[in-house]
This record gives C-alpha cells, sequence and structure tokens, in this order.
C-alpha cells in the first residue's frame, strides 16, 4: 500500500524504493514459479517434457520450483510486516481497502466503455482495479501457500486430513496457479504495458500528465492541498521503538515457520529413481544339483514327518490309495503325485496314531462312487424327468451336468454342501419334491467330495 504525495510538484511519488525492490522479487519468484509449475501440471504433454527437459530435468525443475516459492513466502512475510509499519508508525491509511466509492467507479468505467459517459471516472491513490489484482495476489498467495505445504509434505498431512485432500490439493495448486498465470497475462500485462505503460513500480514516481490519466482524483486532492501530513520523526521513532523489536520476532518466527516448511517431511517417493549401483551378481560356486525321482523320494522320507494314522490297517485296509488317492474321498497331499509315493512308503511317513487305551478304531473301506454306475442311474430315474435339454438344465450325461445350467453350476467339485444338487434335496418339498434316497445322496455326496470325476 503506497504512501499518498504531500505536495504538488512535477513528479509525484508512488512507491517507495522497498516496495519497487518487493515488485522486482515477486515478479521474478512468481515468473520462475509459472514456468516451473505449468509444465509439471501438464506432464506428459510433449511441450510439458520438452519443457522440463531443456530446464535439466524434474529434480532441477522442482527444486528451482520450490526455491522460488520460499522467495515468495518472505516476499508476502516482508511485505505484511511493512504494511504493519505504515500502519502503525507512520499512520498510513489503508488505502487498498475496498469502498463504496470503488463499486461507483465500477459502473462509471462500464459506462465509460459502453459509449455512455462523457468521460470516464476520475481514481484516487488506488483504483478499484488496482485493488481487485492486490487482493487476488494475497488470496492466491494463501493458496498456493497451504496447498503447497499439503503437497511438499503429502504422508504428514495424511496423519491428520483424509487422503482425499491431497489429490483435491493438487487441483486446487495447479488450478490457481493457471487462473494466476492468465490474470497477469490478460488483465495486469494489458493494463499497465498495453494500455498505458506505467513505470511507476520501477522509478517510484509518476508524471503529473500520469497522476491525471491514472488517479485525477488524487492529483486533484494534491493541488488543493487536501493531503495527511506525515507524523514528525520524533513520534516515528517513538513509535519504532516499539515496532521494531515486535517485527524482530515476527521475522524470526516466521523464519523458524520456513525452515520447518521446508524440511518438515523427506518425499517418500522420488521422482526418479537413483542410477542403479553397480552390484556384483551372487553366483553359487557349484550349480545346486538336480536329484532324481528316486533321491527326492528318498530325501522327502527321510526329511518329513507327516501325520499319524488315525485308524487300524488291518483287515483290507493295507491298500491306503483306495481312499486316499488324488480323485478318492479322502484325497492325499499334491507331493505325493509329484514325487510317486505309493502304498509301498506309506508307513515310512504316517505312523500308527499312538493311544492310551484299547487298540486303534477300524474304518470300514469305502469304494469311490463311480458316476456311470452310481450317480447315472439316480440322476435318471429321479431327475431328468424334469431337467432336460428343453428345460436348460440337462442330467441326462456328465459334461451336461457339469456345464450347470442357467442358475449356475449344479456340481462344485470338492465341496457337496455348495453343490445345488444337494441343495434343493433340503428344501421343502412344495418346492422341490423329488427326492432322492438317502443311500443315493451319501453316494452323490461322496462322489463330489472325491472331485467328481468323470468314473
Amino acid at each position: 500500500m503506497g504512501e499518498a504525495p504531500l505536495t504538488a510538484q512535477s513528479t509525484y511519488k508512488r512507491f517507495s524504493r522497498s516496495q519497487r525492490w518487493e515488485h522486482v522479487l515477486l515478479l521474478v519468484s512468481f515468473s520462475v514459479l509459472v514456468i516451473t509449475g505449468i509444465p509439471q501440471k501438464y506432464v506428459p504433454a510433449a511441450w510439458a517434457e520438452f519443457m522440463i527437459y531443456i530446464m535439466g530435468g524434474v529434480e532441477v525443475v522442482r527444486v528451482v520450483h520450490r526455491i522460488s516459492a520460499i522467495i515468495m513466502v518472505l516476499v508476502s512475510a516482508f511485505h505484511f510486516i511493512g504494511l504493519l509499519y505504515r500502519m502503525y508508525v507512520r499512520r498510513s491509511p489503508l488505502s487498498m481497502l475496498p469502498v463504496w466509492r470503488d463499486f461507483v467507479d465500477f459502473l462509471d468505467a462500464l459506462r465509460w466503455n459502453l459509449g455512455l459517459a462523457k468521460r470516464p471516472p476520475r481514481y484516487p491513490h488506488f483504483s478499484f482495479e488496482e485493488k481487485v489484482e492486490y487482493w487476488a495476489v494475497v488470496w492466491g498467495t494463501v493458496v498456493m501457500v497451504f496447498t503447497g505445504f499439503m503437497l511438499w509434505n503429502p504422508i504428514s498431512t495424511t496423519r491428520f486430513l483424509p487422503g482425499e485432500f491431497i489429490p483435491a490439493a493438487k487441483a486446487a495448486h495447479g488450478g490457481e496457479a493457471v487462473l494466476a498465470a492468465l490474470a497477469i497475462l490478460v488483465w495486469h500485462f494489458y493494463n499497465v504495458h498495453l494500455k498505458t505503460f506505467n513505470k511507476s513500480i520501477f522509478t517510484g514516481k509518476m508524471t503529473r500528465e500520469e497522476m491525471e490519466h491514472e488517479h485525477a482524483a488524487e492529483l486533484a486532492q494534491i493541488d488543493a492541498g487536501d493531503v495527511r501530513p506525515d507524523p514528525s520523526r520524533e513520534v516515528i521513532r517513538k513509535r519504532e521503538r516499539i515496532f521494531i523489536p515486535l517485527a524482530a520476532l515476527s521475522s524470526i518466527v516466521v523464519i523458524i515457520i520456513l525452515v520447518i516448511f521446508v524440511t518438515y517431511e523427506e518425499t517418500a517417493i522420488a521422482t526418479i529413481p537413483p542410477l542403479p549401483e553397480e552390484v556384483v551378481v551372487f553366483v553359487r560356486a557349484t550349480p545346486t544339483p538336480q536329484l532324481s525321482t528316486e533321491e527326492q523320494q528318498a530325501h522327502w522320507l527321510d526329511q518329513t514327518e507327516a501325520s499319524p494314522i488315525p485308524h487300524a490297517i488291518g483287515n483290507g485296509r493295507d491298500d491306503c490309495l483306495a481312499c486316499h488317492a488324488a480323485s478318492a474321498i479322502a484325497p492325499h497331499t499334491d507331493i505325493h503325485v509329484e514325487i510317486g509315493l505309493g502304498n509301498d512308503t506309506c508307513l515310512t511317513c504316517h505312523l500308527l496314531l499312538e493311544t492310551e487305551a484299547g487298540d486303534l478304531p477300524t474304518v470300514e473301506v469305502i469304494a469311490l462312487p463311480s458316476f456311470t454306475r452310481d450317480i447315472l442311474p439316480a440322476l435318471i430315474q429321479n431327475c431328468i424327468e424334469c431337467h432336460d435339454v428343453k428345460d436348460g438344465l440337462d442330467l441326462s450325461n456328465f459334461s451336461a451336468l457339469m456345464s450347470g445350467g442357467e442358475g449356475g453350476p449344479v456340481i462344485v467339485p470338492g465341496i457337496p454342501e455348495q453343490s445345488r444338487i444337494m441343495l434343493v434335496q433340503s428344501m421343502p418339498l412344495e418346492a422341490h419334491p423329488t427326492r432322492l434316497s438317502p443311500e443315493e445322496l451319501e453316494l452323490v455326496s461322496a462322489w463330489i467330495l472325491s472331485g467328481a470325476p468323470n468314473n
């Protein structure tokens, strides 16, 4: 916020030296942020990839972008402290605050541009256009700082906020960047450099002709002597003795916060993986020996502690594979098939279960049901009267049975309780009147449990 000139003269002070340096630093940091940030937003577009390439790669671009962000934050902090100085020490008017006159000037400018007014509005120290630009910068800086912190420290952010805030922050950060760049190019660049080339932000002064054109109302106040004088030097020094220590303390706090901002988190995922280190590949001194089937079988029998046998094996129970083959009622594990383990090796791994009282129980040998001999006749006798090709569920042969019908599979091999052919047997009679006999159900269940083979 500039200070009002005090006397009428050929040139009028517009901006102090510190304000001009603020603008230069803001101009440089903003430009670098746009140049390094916009290409990152639009990767993998070809032009964005090319810009990142000519700037040294994405890691260099990220570092430059962050350095520029730090400079912008420092400039913003300095501007805020300078604003407090002018408010408290010099008691300058807050000429950037919106007032009712700005709305009136907006309507007058609109009428002038439409050819409905004879002259343009006469602006005070700052026009409504300059105020809009100023507060747009303030708003944009706040948004960019908060979203930038979230993107700079994503893991720490998600400790306090839901993870959805990270992509939201990315969208807001990139969208605000594009909006700010377009506003500078379309609005600011046109009004300051094309419409009228205003050099006051670089020289600090405006000529009388420029004042008449840009700030006629302020010039009229100066010519009329209606200006507010600066406080005396003694008053300024008295106020500075209070303000400067507080400003120094505030500056230290800002620097500490900025250091925390920069070092709070080391990003977990690097943009580009580091170059692979040269690693010596481990090579065995001698190749792993390949064992024959007999050697593998001997090794397995020597090393494995198998589950004990819980029943007696006499009286015709010496044929283990009758019940424990791969497709039997209680099949063994795949390793038996892989290395050819059979009846001659069962007792090597599987020992009889030791019992405290009496002999082991005997278990009746259950022969594996046959689909052709046991299952298909039961289906033909009880089911195909209703379930045939016309019904959409054909139970007349093995392939049709395993294909199922419109309601899904009828047989789930190995799982009788999930097979629909078993489930319908427990439905109410009015829903499914046909019932298999208990013996037939036991055979169907044992056949499904053994894997539903086509035997």
